[in-house]
Parts: C-alpha cells; structure tokens; sequence
C-alpha cells in the first residue's frame, strides 16, 4: 500500500506518493504545493484539510509519515505555522481511519532506512539511485520521498 510523505512549511507544503519496500521505492506522486496568500487563517487550513483529504482518498493511504522540523527551525517563527499544518495532516489521516501516522526527523528517517540514525548519513551514505532524478528534485520534494520511503516495509 501506498505511504504519503509530507513536508510543511508556512508557505506551502511538498508531498510524496511513494509505493513498493525499501528496496525498491516507486514514486506514484509527488507535488510542491504553494499555499493560497488571500485566505484567512481558518480557511486556508480549512483549505489545506481538503488537499490532503484528496490525496488520501485518491491514492487509498494506509500510513503518512511528516518530515518534521529539525532542532534549529524550532526557534523560527514560522515553526507555528509549520506545526499548524503539520497538525492538520496528521487530523486529515485520522479521519480517514488512518491509525499509522508518523513525525521524523531526519535521524530518524536515516535509522528507518538502514543507517545508524545519523541526519548526515541520508546524504552521505544513502544509495538513491532506486529514485529517478532524485538528486533534481526540489528540496522540499526530496524530505517528502525520504519521509514516505522511510514506512516502506
């Protein structure tokens, strides 16, 4: 079944459908999605709700993992926002019947695909040539994939 990773920021958020083991990871979607700048805080999670409902209906979600905010993005303002959604996610899946609902830090996604749980080593030591392109990909995207690939069995 498919994992949905998901990283949130105060601007917009990067999501990843990614389906097979960890071995062999497929991408089935992925998105970097701005948020709209004319709404209101209530209807823009409102908003934001509906997207990742969308998404788990369209491509029948079993897990959700959220690349969550590393130590030093904690002190930025925009971490209140970030959580927000991040909170808005994690309420979408639980919704849906979603009980497998997961928030990683880079250590802990590196330690979920086989390393020592070192953030550095998800680019040091990680092969990621199972992923086309994936060194081209947006930032933001690359945190989603790794956040879903990470809840592959």
């Amino acid at each position: 079944m498919p994992v949905l990773g998901i990283r949130c920021s105060n601007s917009d958020y990067a999501y990843a459908v990614v389906d097979g083991d960890t071995k062999h990871p497929t991408v089935i979607e992925e998105q970097l999605v701005v948020y709209p700048k004319d709404y209101q805080k209530p209807k823009l999670l409102r908003w934001f709700y509906q997207e990742i409902e969308g998404i788990l209906t369209k491509h029948r979600i079993n897990r959700v993992v959220i690349k969550g905010a590393e130590a030093m993005a904690t002190r930025d303002k925009a971490f209140v926002e970030r959580t927000e959604h991040e909170a808005i996610a994690i309420l979408s899946a639980g919704d849906k019947g979603i009980t497998v609902v997961a928030r990683k830090m880079k250590a802990t996604i590196a330690k979920d695909l086989g390393m020592k749980g070192r953030a550095k080593y998800l680019d040091t030591k990680l092969d990621k040539s199972a992923i086309e392109d994936f060194d081209e990909k947006l930032p933001k995207i690359r945190e989603a994939i790794l956040a879903a690939w990470s809840a592959l069995k």
